[in-house]
């Protein structure tokens, strides 16, 4: 705590990010609120990684930096957390970045929160590698509790967009490396979120605070393995949540059949795709009109945004603002926000009446995964070994 303000921990798993991992820091260290204590976990990199966050370390004194083996994503934010003391925790991956108010917005709405309230989340704007905007997702505008559309819909959409109690992270025992054991890395946030939906409230800054970066070379960026990765997740959690009456994963499980189905078509891959689409229409004809009305208005808007984006002053051979130009609110309007779904209006009826019938009584009592001994963390030992490399 400094000045009565908590701390908040901020863990940054890095695996190759030497491009990227110098800017991702500098978003931290400028955020407004500053009672920061910031951990890079370097995954067993074999590039200039830590090196680079070494040396940025040196110009910001409440960044560590923390190396171990390779060993995935989930991880490398266990050992992250491990190494940590805050009350909250924040991640981002290492080719992120965050609007420069993200943590004190974020925190606000978590300290009003109340017990039932677990974490904050907040939309993204995707970008590209020079940090201009390629697209800014309509995913705002749901809270509270939402078990019921976190299912449905994937609200959140990566790992860079929340801040969390400590507390919860202990009580789940941290992120599970089971989708990694099955070589399908990649939505362990999703599984980890979806837990705490069935136990928490979740709270949401209607605001775009997070650029959230696709590079050809990423994870996020591999479709087929973020696919898997999304169904395997979501099977997972249903399988855990049999008691939440009224909890389907039919949609969420179509919408990455969906994904599949419009990566294998932009691959060229349109004999594979035939069967596949033919299939959808048959067993949801109402799902695929919707998806095919979706992916044409998609377009439509793209279009449109190329015909009537104008270039800024000063700028030169681009109509792509960058992130940091972008006021957070741009682009957000709550009077047409996700929440005015059809779908999401009548799951929400679900979510208002939903209450969890027991919390577990001890860090490991939820999760299944956990309890066979994959990669957690251990809430009781929070001082187990780590390499500490200061700055």
């Amino acid at each position: 705590m400094i000045d009565g303000s908590p701390l908040v921990s901020v863990v940054v798993p890095a695996f190759n990010a030497a491009k990227t991992i110098s800017d991702t820091l500098r978003s931290i260290s400028r955020q407004t609120y500053t009672a920061l204590e910031i951990v890079v976990v370097d995954d067993g990199s074999t590039d200039e990684t830590a090196d680079l966050a070494r040396r940025y370390g040196a110009t910001d004194s409440r960044v560590r930096v923390v190396t171990k083996p390779n060993g995935g994503v989930a991880s490398a934010r266990n050992a992250g957390i491990r190494c940590t003391a805050g009350a909250f925790v924040a991640f981002i991956d290492a080719d992120d970045l965050w609007h420069p108010t993200k943590i004190a917005k974020q925190l606000k709405v978590l300290l009003a929160g109340g017990p039932d309230m677990a974490l904050v989340y907040a939309p993204f704007r995707l970008i590209d590698a020079d940090s201009r905007v390629l697209a800014s997702p309509h995913k705002y505008g749901v809270n509270g509790w939402v078990i019921h559309r976190h299912f449905y819909s994937n609200l959140v959409g990566n790992g860079s967009a929340l801040l969390v109690h400590r507390s919860v992270l202990e009580e789940f025992g941290g992120f599970d490396s089971w989708l990694l054991q099955q070589g399908a890395e990649g939505c362990e946030d999703l599984l980890l979120q979806l837990r705490i939906a069935a136990r928490y409230r979740f709270g949401e800054v209607s605001e775009y605070l997070v650029g959230y970066r696709r590079l050809p070379d990423n994870m996020s960026s591999n479709k087929d393995q973020m696919i898997r990765s999304g169904i395997l997740a979501v099977n997972k959690a249903l399988s855990e949540c049999r008691h939440i009456p009224s909890l389907s994963a039919d949609a969420m499980l179509k919408r990455y059949a969906w994904h599949r189905l419009r990566a294998q078509v932009q691959a060229g891959q349109l004999r594979e795709s035939l069967w596949p689409f033919v299939r959808q229409v048959a067993l949801s004809p109402a799902f695929a009109a919707g998806a095919l009305w979706s992916e044409v208005a998609a377009l439509a808007g793209k279009v449109n945004r190329a015909a009537t984006t104008t270039l800024l002053p000063g700028r030169s051979g681009t109509a792509l603002p960058h992130f940091y130009e972008l006021d957070p609110l741009d682009g957000i309007d709550l009077h047409h926000d996700t929440a005015t779904s059809r779908a999401l209006r009548r799951l929400a009826r679900f979510d208002r009446a939903y209450r969890p019938l027991a919390r577990p009584t001890g860090p490991h009592a939820i999760s299944s995964a956990l309890d066979q001994g994959l990669d957690a963390f251990d809430s009781r030992d929070l001082t187990s070994s780590c390499t500490y490399q200061k700055g």
